[in-house]
């Protein structure tokens, strides 16, 4: 995309001027939906399923309107956050990335409560004690527009010390709040179609540097699961590395993962411990399709950890690939076993 392409400063002139726009059209919409949807129910005598496909369209413009609310909200966090660092002149200290983490924790469990309250995503969150401290890698599943916002939600439940360091995608910073918080924590934004691979791979490898007691998160699926996704997926392994193919071929849930950052994070943090977040129910929130299609989500949304000491880690990359496969088979697993409770 063009835009990612311009200078920061533009960039940022073009999405902080569209965003409050997009938001007072959206709010003004939702009213008229209102009025419009109160009109229906007076004309059927209040007969109208309450669940109709008007409803459902009303319910999924309120979550857009939420979140481009949070996002005002988050770009107001930072300008506050920019004058209390001292026009950004100690962004970088401990104690301004503690702040700022604490507000990224807030701003992610603010996106997930419209889940929850507008779509009526209920999600059921796992004992995060195991996220105390770290260093740790963690590998998150990825299968919808929300998921992102998981590994901030457990670290902000299980403490408020530890500093998240994500690798994302970079049209993310079209996101402004994510733009301008994503620069101010230790992240890395991820060209995918990149022609510098060595590059991008020493960049991520840099992000584990110095760990000592935060995290590193990492979507090792690189975007949603779909059969097309999952079939090329296999097309590329087999070409590449034909031993993983009996490993992988089989999962029903999760795309392969591409395992090139995840060992760079763990070459780069030889002492970090790492953790598989997996959940089942966002699948309902792949695209705006799904999303119009499935409200009010009647599946509740259910996360899974697993947290495996450095002790217990292969210390050979090959070794570590097996490894890493297994463990995203467990994942796989623990999907099937979600989806065959839910439809029982």
């Amino acid at each position: 995309m063009k835009l990612l392409q311009l200078p920061s400063f533009l960039r940022r002139s073009i999405t902080f001027v569209l965003l409050p726009i997009t938001l007072i059209l959206l709010t003004c919409i939702l009213i008229l939906f209102f009025l419009l949807f109160s009109f229906a129910l007076l004309l059927t005598n209040f007969t109208t399923s309450p669940e109709n496909a008007f409803l459902r369209l009303y319910r999924v413009i309120a979550m857009i309107t939420w979140y481009l609310f949070m996002e005002c909200i988050g770009v107001l966090a930072a300008a506050a956050l920019w004058l209390i660092t001292c026009c950004g002149l100690f962004r970088n200290l401990r104690w301004s990335q503690q702040i700022h983490g604490k507000v990224q924790y807030i701003w992610t469990n603010g996106v997930l409560l419209g889940v929850r309250v507008l779509l009526n995503g209920h999600i059921n969150y796992p004992d995060c004690s195991l996220l105390g401290s770290g260093p740790m890698i963690i590998v998150a599943q990825h299968r919808s527009f929300f998921d992102a916002c998981v590994p901030s939600v457990l670290i902000g439940k299980a403490n408020g010390e530890t500093i998240l360091r994500h690798v994302l995608k970079s049209e993310l910073i079209l996101s402004p709040s994510l733009d301008l918080f994503g620069h101010r924590l230790p992240n890395y934004f991820v060209m995918r179609n990149s022609d510098v691979r060595g590059r991008e791979m020493a960049s991520i490898a840099g992000l584990a540097s110095g760990l000592n007691q935060d995290a590193c998160v990492i979507f090792p699926e690189g975007t949603f699961y779909s059969t097309h996704r999952f079939q090329r997926a296999l097309t590329e392994i087999a070409s590449s590395d034909s031993s993983r193919v009996s490993r992988v071929q089989n999962l029903k849930h999760v795309l392969p993962l591409r395992p090139g950052g995840i060992l760079a994070l763990l070459n780069s943090a030889p002492d970090a411990d790492l953790v598989f977040i997996g959940h089942h129910g966002f699948d309902q929130f792949s695209s705006f399709r799904d999303i119009l299609r499935n409200v009010p989500f009647s599946e509740p949304i259910s996360i899974t950890l697993k947290r495996i000491t450095n002790s217990q880690l292969p210390q050979d990359d090959d070794e570590r690939l097996i490894f890493l496969d297994h463990e995203w088979t467990e994942i796989d697993r623990w999907n099937e076993k979600m989806s065959i409770e839910h439809h029982s």
